[in-house]
C-alpha cells in the first residue's frame, strides 16, 4: 500500500525482460505508483522526454535500440530525474560508468521487489524538495535547486548526486564527516559498495574543482576515516523549493 500522505506518481520501467518487466510494475503499482513499462531503450528515452512528468526511471543496462547507460546520459543532458539503473553484471566500471553519468542509484540482479521499492522511495525522499535552496561556505556557494557550486566568479556544474555528497560536507563545514555517514546521505545507506562509490564521486568531484577553479585542496580526504570540506562559516537560504 501506498504511505500515508505520499504522493507517488508516474515511474518508467524500462526491460527487456517481459517477465521481470511485469514484475517490477507489479510491485511499484502495489504501493501506489502509476507504472509505465517499454521493452526498449528507444521507447524509454521518447516517454522520458515526452509530456508525461515522471518522478523516476528505472533503466535496465541491457536493451535493444539504446542500452540504459545512452538513455540516462540523454535524460541528464535534460533534466535532474532520479534515475536508478539494473544490471546484471556486477561489475566495477559498470557501477563507475552508471555514477559517472549521472545515475543516482544502481541495483544488480537478481533483487527482491521489497528492495526494488525500497530503494525508489528512498531515492524520492532524497531528491524530493527541501527547505534550502543553496549553503554558503566561505567564496563557495552550492545551489541545491540548480545542482551547481559557485566559487567566486567560477560556475561548476554538478550532478544530483554530486549535490547531495557535498550539501553532507557543506552542512559540516571544516569537520570530519564520517564515510558511512556521507554515503547514508547519498544512497540512504552505507555498505561496501555504497563506500567504494563514494570513493569514485569525491575523486569525479575533485577533478572537477581541477579542472575548473584552483580550489581542488577544498574537497580533503583522511583514510579510513572520512571527508572534509575546508571552509569556515557556512549560511542557508530557507526559500521552500518549487516542485
Amino acid at each position: 500500500m501506498a504511505l500515508p500522505g505520499e504522493d507517488n506518481g508516474h515511474l518508467l520501467v524500462a526491460d527487456d525482460d517481459a517477465d521481470l518487466l511485469a514484475l517490477i510494475a507489479f510491485a511499484l503499482r502495489n504501493v501506489g505508483f502509476e507504472v509505465v513499462g517499454v521493452a526498449d531503450g528507444t521507447q524509454a528515452l521518447s516517454e522520458l522526454l515526452g509530456p508525461t512528468p515522471y518522478r523516476l526511471a528505472v533503466l535496465d543496462v541491457n536493451m535493444p535500440g539504446l542500452d540504459g547507460f545512452a538513455v540516462c546520459e540523454s535524460v541528464r543532458r535534460e533534466s535532474d530525474l532520479p534515475v536508478l539503473i539494473l544490471s546484471a553484471r556486477n561489475l566495477e566500471e559498470d557501477i563507475v560508468h552508471a555514477l559517472s553519468i549521472g545515475a543516482d542509484d544502481y541495483i544488480t540482479k537478481p533483487f527482491s521487489p521489497r528492495t526494488l521499492v525500497a530503494r525508489v522511495r528512498a531515492l524520492l525522499r532524497r531528491t524530493a524538495s527541501a527547505e534550502v535552496t543553496s549553503i554558503e561556505v566561505g567564496s563557495a556557494t552550492l545551489d541545491l535547486e540548480r545542482n551547481a557550486l559557485q566559487i567566486a566568479d567560477t560556475h561548476v556544474p554538478l550532478t544530483p548526486l554530486e549535490t547531495r555528497v557535498l550539501r553532507s560536507l557543506f552542512r559540516h563545514p571544516g569537520r570530519l564527516v564520517p564515510t558511512d555517514r556521507l554515503a547514508a546521505d547519498a544512497w540512504g545507506r552505507a555498505g561496501a559498495e555504497e563506500r567504494h562509490a563514494l570513493k569514485q564521486v569525491v575523486y569525479r568531484l575533485r577533478r572537477k574543482l581541477e579542472d575548473t577553479t584552483s580550489f581542488a585542496d577544498l574537497l580533503e580526504t583522511t583514510r579510513g576515516a572520512g571527508y572534509r570540506w575546508v571552509g569556515r562559516g557556512s549560511s542557508s537560504r530557507t526559500d521552500t523549493l518549487l516542485s
